[in-house]
């Protein structure tokens, strides 16, 4: 368990260790492997996109030529970017009605 502290944990300590219980020390570990793996998905996910965005297509006879020529045509950011705004414009904070229940019990 110690070892696990120093090691994955971030612990500096035998204090830290010491202070720490089991159930703590299972839900870090959990949060730990989740973490990695996050971490294994990202590392995939740019492989994969690391292979689409060489794609060819034919050009004519024996010839091809690649399907993304700039990168906006493989990623638009701006584009991503407003979807998002719009979703979130569209979504009611779970937090929103507070403030005027908040303003009732003064």
């Amino acid at each position: 368990m110690a070892i696990n502290c120093f090691r994955y944990l971030g612990f500096h300590s035998f204090e830290q260790v010491d202070q720490l219980t089991i159930a703590q020390y299972e839900v870090m570990m959990e949060a730990l492997e989740l973490r990695m793996l996050d971490q294994d998905l990202h590392e995939h996910r740019q492989a994969f996109l690391n292979f689409a965005v060489q794609a060819e297509k034919k050009a004519g006879k024996g010839k091809t030529k690649p399907v993304y020529r700039r990168f906006k045509q493989f990623f638009d950011y701006d584009s991503e970017l407003e979807k998002l705004k719009n979703r979130r414009k569209g979504k009611k904070s779970r937090f929103s009605g507070i403030g005027k229940l908040l303003q009732k019990g003064r």
